[in-house]
Order: structure tokens, then C-alpha cells, then sequence
């Protein structure tokens, strides 16, 4: 129960943080997903992947329309495999089509049966941050430890939901030069 609250915090929260001046273009990146009949959860997890990147000085853009990223050339694209064949990169919760450099597909189901639903939107914010973080950074490369681990283990999980998991400094700084060679443009807002 604390973790719904928090996020009821972080949900209201999210727009006055939203308007920080000290935000350059550069660390706005828009995605857009669309959550269809599943926007409790999916919502929950955009909220949660937008704390983990805010800890990063990256501020996420939603968009529920995905022609918006596709249109503008501008965003990322996150897909939601609902089902997904068992055969697909087995035991993964998501990729990203890292030398395209725009799409994530999420193994929503998969998630779904990974913890117990009160766990499912933590989790879903930590797949996601993993997997922008991978196009941000153009990287298919992982850390020894934290967000970008390449197996998360049991402690690990135990961390995302006590908001402990977060990016290594080398991670931060490989986003951070991702973003400064992306001509990404700014969204409109």
C-alpha cells in the first residue's frame, strides 16, 4: 500500500515538475505509449520510469499517441507485446531496436506474470527506464550493477520497490553523452 501512495505523490507532483526552468532541450526526451485497456498499470509505470530518469536530470515527455513520436521523428516508441510467443527472447521483459534507435518492444504479459500486481507498475517503470536508457545512451552494452544490469536478481527486485535501484554514475554519463550527439529535437509542448 505505501508504494500507491507514493505514487498518488508522485502522479501529483509530476506537473509541477514538469514546468522546471532548468531543463535544457537536451534533457526532454518524449515517448510515446500508448496504454489501451491496461492505463492503471501502464500509467503507474510511466510515472515511476519518469522518477528513476528524473534522478538522472532527464525529464520524460508522455504521449499516448504513438504518430507523435513517429511523425516528428522526435520521440521514442514503446510497443506493448500482449502476446508474446514463448519462443521471442525467452526470459526477457522487453527490448530495444538499439541501431534503429527509436522503438522498444515491452513483453507486457510477461510482466504481468513476473510479480504480483501491486509490484507489476514498479517493475514496468524499471523495464522501461532500462530500455530508453539503452536508446539513449546507443549502447547495447549493461553494468555490473543497478538499472542497467543485464539480469536483475531477487535483491534487485527487492530495490525497485523500495525505490533503491538507480543508475551507476557510468550510466548517467553514457545517457548524458547520448543525448548531446542525438539531434533529438525538443518536444512541443
Amino acid at each position: 500500500m505505501k508504494f500507491f501512495g507514493a505514487v498518488a505523490v508522485l502522479v501529483a507532483g509530476t506537473g509541477a515538475w514538469a514546468s522546471d526552468a532548468g531543463l535544457t532541450s537536451k534533457s526532454v526526451v518524449t515517448v510515446c505509449l500508448n496504454p489501451g485497456g491496461n492505463a492503471a498499470i501502464v500509467n503507474q509505470g510511466r510515472v515511476a520510469a519518469a522518477q528513476i530518469f528524473k534522478q538522472a536530470g532527464i525529464r520524460l515527455a508522455w504521449r499516448d499517441d504513438e504518430r507523435s513520436c513517429i511523425s516528428a521523428r522526435n520521440g521514442i516508441v514503446v510497443t506493448l507485446s500482449r502476446a508474446t510467443p514463448e519462443g521471442r527472447l525467452p526470459g526477457a521483459l522487453a527490448y530495444a531496436r538499439l541501431f534503429e534507435g527509436t522503438h522498444i518492444v515491452l513483453f507486457y504479459d510477461r510482466i504481468l506474470k513476473s510479480l504480483t500486481l501491486p509490484e507489476v507498475p514498479t517493475l514496468l517503470g524499471y523495464v522501461l527506464a532500462h530500455e530508453i536508457a539503452h536508446l539513449l545512451q546507443g549502447v547495447d552494452g549493461h553494468s555490473a550493477s543497478g538499472i542497467m544490469k543485464a539480469h536483475w536478481d531477487s535483491r534487485d527486485y527487492a530495490d525497485m520497490q523500495r525505490g533503491r535501484l538507480s543508475f551507476t554514475e557510468d550510466d548517467i554519463l553514457l545517457i548524458h553523452s547520448g543525448l548531446d550527439r542525438s539531434s533529438r529535437p525538443a518536444p512541443a509542448e
